[in-house]
C-alpha cells in the first residue's frame, strides 16, 4: 500500500511538471508570434515610409490631376502595398533582422 502512495504521488509531481513545462512551451510560442507580428508591423511602417519618400521625390502625376482625394488614394495604396510586402516572404529583411535580435530578449 505505501508503494502505491508513492508511485500515485510520483506520477501527480510528474503531471504537474509536465502541465508546467507544457505551458511554458505554450507561452513562448505565443510570445514568439507576437514578436513576429510586431517585427513585420514594424517593417511595414519602414517600407511605407521609404514609398512615401520615394513618391514625394516624383515631380508629379502626368496622368491624372493632383487632388485631395487622389493623395487619400495614393497614401492608402502605398500603406496596403506596404502590409503586402512586409507580409511577402521575399521581403527586404527587416523583419527577419528585428526578430533574431529581439528573440532573445524573450
Amino acid at each position: 500500500m505505501d508503494i502505491d502512495l508513492v508511485n500515485q504521488n510520483l506520477a501527480k509531481a510528474n503531471l504537474g511538471k509536465i502541465e508546467k513545462q507544457t505551458s511554458d512551451l505554450v507561452r513562448n510560442n505565443i510570445r514568439e508570434k507576437e514578436l513576429k507580428e510586431a517585427c513585420a508591423g514594424f517593417e511595414a511602417i519602414f517600407l511605407n515610409t521609404m514609398i512615401k519618400s520615394m513618391r514625394d521625390s516624383l515631380p508629379g502625376d502626368a496622368l491624372l490631376n493632383d487632388s485631395h482625394g487622389m493623395d487619400i488614394y495614393k497614401s492608402m495604396y502605398d500603406e496596403h502595398l506596404a502590409d503586402e510586402l512586409s507580409k511577402s516572404k521575399t521581403s527586404i529583411g527587416v523583419k527577419e533582422f528585428l526578430y533574431q535580435q529581439l528573440k532573445e530578449s524573450l
